[in-house]
């Protein structure tokens, strides 16, 4: 089997899957770059040539997102009688115009999203509400997400595959966690929304309220400057990838208030790690965190006061437990598994 597969940037995730891809076939990577809008032409044209070179010995085209980078490929794949997979992250399947955030907000983009998935042989969510859901965290933003609720003709051509993590490669450390401490990490601070999105706005509203905790925000570079409103609150720069393990295994809690998440690895990382997960009620982390973690059901400053006063009264959760609900659900090889099989249907 030759697969072409196609992707944005080579981040953790991408590169976990061309190792899936290619413990079973030959893999050509592309990967479509758009520096800049005024340079997307030459992007498509570049694509262009790629896929005329390369059709006619492939199999099997995947995609990493809807978009841009999905059209051409997906056309290719239906004039040619070719089998097209988008695996869909997050952003390729919500629209957030409070914030600007999400695929299907964009003016243009949203078009290449909605073509892409029409023209796709199969779509790959990481999680059933990424292809549509009620969305209830923030009323002001639309109260239908998904795929399917922007596509609503679409059929559903669809199957679900969470990420899968190595568990080895995220130990469950004897080191000793700060008391009361809180950390959520994150990227891509050059976006105006990222704060608003990643939920970073609500972490610092209520910092002051807690004294006697430390809440750590990881990532941020030292171009960027947050509102910081109290002395208890710790920005830390982008940490190298083999150095978080050790991160968290020094908290205690592991904070993820976004409001839009596809499968959020950080999270599941930090759980491996043995940190208590606090999520906002959104699309996949409700589901990942269980019954023995917690959840913030409105994006409101109150809300979330009144959730640390109890989850502070009552005190650390046992990491073990934090740990299993990721190492015995969501496995790298059971992701894996899935993929081949599915490939080999082609």
């Amino acid at each position: 089997m030759k697969i072409i597969h196609t992707y944005l940037n080579k981040s953790t995730f991408v590169k976990k899957d061309i190792e899936i891809f290619e413990s079973i076939a030959e893999v050509l990577n592309y990967e479509f770059e758009i520096k800049k809008k005024s340079h997307l032409p030459f992007s498509f044209l570049n694509q262009f040539l790629f896929l005329m070179t390369h059709i006619w010995k492939t199999d099997v085209i995947i995609v990493q997102f809807s978009g841009y980078q999905a059209f051409l490929p997906c056309l290719f794949g239906k004039v040619f009688n070719k089998t097209s997979i988008i695996i869909s992250g997050g952003t390729d399947c919500v629209s957030f115009p409070k914030i600007g955030y999400g695929y299907f907000n964009k003016s243009i983009l949203k078009y290449f999203t909605k073509w892409s998935y029409q023209l796709c042989s199969l779509a790959l969510p990481k999680h059933e509400s990424l292809w549509y859901c009620e969305y209830t965290y923030d009323k002001s933003e639309p109260q239908k997400q998904g795929i399917k609720s922007f596509l609503p003709a679409i059929k559903d051509k669809y199957k679900v595959i969470t990420n899968g993590y190595d568990e080895e490669k995220w130990p469950l450390l004897n080191l000793e966690r700060k008391k009361n401490s809180f950390i959520t990490l994150s990227g891509a601070f050059e976006y105006p929304f990222q704060v608003q999105l990643k939920g970073i706005d609500l972490i610092l509203q209520v910092a002051p309220k807690f004294p006697e905790c430390t809440f750590t925000i990881a990532g941020v570079p030292t171009s960027i400057k947050l509102d910081v409103l109290s002395d208890n609150v710790i920005i830390l720069p982008p940490i190298p990838h083999d150095q978080l393990p050790e991160l968290f295994n020094s908290y205690e809690y592991y904070m993820q208030l976004s409001m839009a998440e596809g499968f959020p690895n950080a999270l599941c990382e930090a759980m491996l790690c043995g940190c208590t997960p606090i999520v906002s009620n959104v699309f996949s982390m409700p589901e990942i965190v269980g019954a023995d973690g917690y959840i913030l059901k409105l994006r409101d400053k109150k809300e979330l006061e009144t959730l640390l006063k109890s989850l502070i009264s009552k005190g650390l959760r046992v990491t073990s437990i934090n740990r299993s609900l990721i190492s015995e659900r969501y496995t790298f090889k059971k992701r894996k598994e899935q993929v081949q099989s599915i490939l080999k249907q082609c």
